[in-house]
């Protein structure tokens, strides 16, 4: 079932995975972490030459971050990777927002015991990692976490929208601090309350919880579209209304 499927640890590979699969992973850290930008180039010969590998599996996996919109592969103009404009990030917050508290309107019904135990885990993985100060790492958990969450609502044909919000998010944030974060200003779990409110059936509870998490985690890592996305009048009662 599509619920089950999406609480894979994002950090393994999948049963059978192939040699692309590690490349992908590599060249994703590196566009999140801001290693790879818009002016770097990229050609099959050089990856394959790097990963010792053939140009197949580096075709492979450049297939897989186009498909996420991470790189676009322009012919025999070669491989570039993608931006995220502010007006893009704008519209994917509110996106974000408005898709996530959509979400937690069913989650809070239908999770399971078990549903919240795999949350807790998830949650407890993130902290692990955030120890480390493992800034990839985190972003992927962290991705994971929300939409482990998105999935208990059992809404499929939005889950691929929201996945796509969320590392796109991450990309705009992460890649223009170049992955360096200060781990300092975090203290405590970010996600338990979310986790108990889920637990406790509390809908309103759980999308306040969830709407403070987002637009503080967008004041840490984005301050100034931060302030504009609050310097819309709209914003405001929109938030409101989520909550």
């Amino acid at each position: 079932m599509l619920r089950l499927e999406i609480f894979d640890s994002p950090l393994t590979p999948p049963n059978g995975a192939r040699k692309s699969w590690t490349v992908y992973q590599d060249l994703k850290r590196q566009i999140l972490l801001g290693e790879l930008t818009s002016r770097s180039p990229i050609t099959e010969q050089a990856l394959a030459a790097e990963y010792c590998c053939s140009q197949g599996t580096v075709r492979e996996a450049l297939l897989s971050l186009q498909e996420h919109g991470l790189v676009d592969r322009r012919g025999y103009q070669g491989t570039y990777v993608t931006q995220t404009s502010d007006e893009e990030a704008l519209v994917l917050v509110r996106l974000r927002l408005n898709l996530e508290c959509a979400g937690l309107e069913r989650s809070t019904v239908l999770a399971t015991p078990c549903e919240i135990s795999r949350l807790r885990e998830i949650s407890s993985d993130y902290l692990d990692y955030r120890s480390r100060c493992d800034t990839f790492a985190c972003a992927e958990i962290d991705r994971a976490f929300h939409l482990s969450i998105f999935s208990i609502s059992d809404m499929p044909m939005l889950q691929p929208i929201l996945k796509r919000t969320l590392l796109h998010l991450h990309r705009y944030t992460i890649s223009r601090n170049r992955g360096h974060i200060m781990w300092d200003k975090f203290v405590g779990d970010p996600h338990k309350p979310i986790i108990d409110a889920i637990a406790e059936g509390d809908a309103d509870t759980a999308k306040t919880l969830m709407s403070k998490h987002i637009t503080l985690a967008l004041s840490l890592f984005a301050p100034d579209l931060h302030d504009i996305f609050f310097e819309d009048p709209t914003t405001t009662h929109a938030i409101t209304q989520l909550a």
